[in-house]
């Protein structure tokens, strides 16, 4: 039987400082508080999902203190399957060094020891990753090696469903985020890049991009819209107990949105799955640090909506077909 999600990415250590204010050029601002936790796009998602129920997996280059910083311990007491991690003595885990300002956008710095190396990792292991990637029914793309994401699936030939989010990597390299949509059944992005996206690709409206069946674009507070199938779905933005820091919440709403098609949801239920499950990511700093339970997405989204959640209907052989056959031409 296959396994359900299996997050491609990165695993990285986030330096989190919560500031009242983002400094001027030349400035100096306090930092009220600061912590390092657990992220990376990819661990993100599979953290997430398997905090949902479902049998999640990481393919991802750690660092030669992966143990020595309990990330491994992590991922593993959390169900996530790391066969798919590859190991090194060479350089550190990633880290990233995110300001935070409430109800305000992150400032995101991000450091690699040696990013060729890393490649020359990936690149090495691709037959491990098409080995992998056969025993799972979606395969998420997140913010990497867009280099190594292009060469493998240029070569799958799998029927999974693929799913893609390049995060600011959009901002950092554009061209190499277009050359993938033509590989992708959904892909996620927020209204920045989303932007950025139409401005590359010379087009108007975001419905004009040739490729993925479903595209879900997310608006901060204003939560989500959808495209699929000819209609728009508008997602609400789940209301948080508190808002502290939101680092992560759209690798979440992502896992959240994969899972409960996993689950049998239509489309718009699983937008708002996915909406109910990025309200927990904020309310605790670090993208992992407040993750929910599938019991805990039931309770809220039934507060929220003022409805039970709805019985899934749909089979996973039904979600597939229906978004495979969907896909707009290249």
């Amino acid at each position: 039987m296959k396994r359900d999600i299996l997050a491609f990415g990165s695993i990285v250590i986030d330096n989190l400082m919560i500031v009242d204010k983002f400094a001027a050029l030349n400035e100096t601002v306090p930092v009220k508080k600061y912590r390092y936790t657990y992220g990376g796009a990819g661990a993100n998602v599979a953290v997430a999902a398997a905090r949902l129920g479902v049998a999640s997996g990481l393919f991802a280059v750690s660092g030669y203190d992966f143990r020595k910083m309990n990330y491994e311990k992590c991922l593993t007491e959390q169900g996530v399957d790391i066969t798919g991690v590859i190991r090194t003595k060479e350089f550190p885990m990633a880290r990233s060094f995110i300001l935070s300002k409430e109800e305000s956008e992150d400032q995101i710095l991000y450091y690699y020891e040696s990013k060729k190396a890393v490649a020359k990792l990936l690149f090495n292991n691709i037959r491990l990753a098409e080995e992998i990637a056969a025993n799972y029914k979606i395969l998420h793309f997140s913010t990497g090696h867009f280099e190594f994401y292009k060469q493998f699936l240029k070569k799958h030939n799998g029927n999974q469903i693929i799913s893609f989010d390049p995060g600011q990597e959009t901002f950092s390299y554009p061209h190499r985020v277009i050359k993938l949509l033509k590989h992708c059944h959904m892909l996620f992005m927020n209204n920045h890049e989303a932007k950025r996206i139409k401005e590359i690709l010379k087009i108007k409206s975001i419905k004009e991009i040739k490729g993925p069946s479903l595209i879900c674009i997310s608006l901060g507070a204003q939560g989500s819209i959808i495209l699929f199938n000819n209609r728009v779905y508008r997602i609400p933005a789940v209301k948080s107990s508190k808002i502290v820091d939101p680092t992560g919440a759209g690798d979440s709403h992502r896992a959240g949105f994969l899972t409960a098609l996993l689950k049998g949801y239509d489309i718009e239920t699983a937008g708002r799955i996915a909406s109910t499950v990025a309200s927990f990511t904020i309310e605790a700093e670090g993208a992992q640090t407040s993750l929910p339970t599938w019991e805990q997405v039931t309770n809220r989204y039934e507060q929220f909506f003022k409805e039970p959640l709805p019985e899934p209907l749909l089979s996973w052989e039904k979600i597939t077909n229906l978004i495979l056959t969907q896909r707009s031409e290249c």
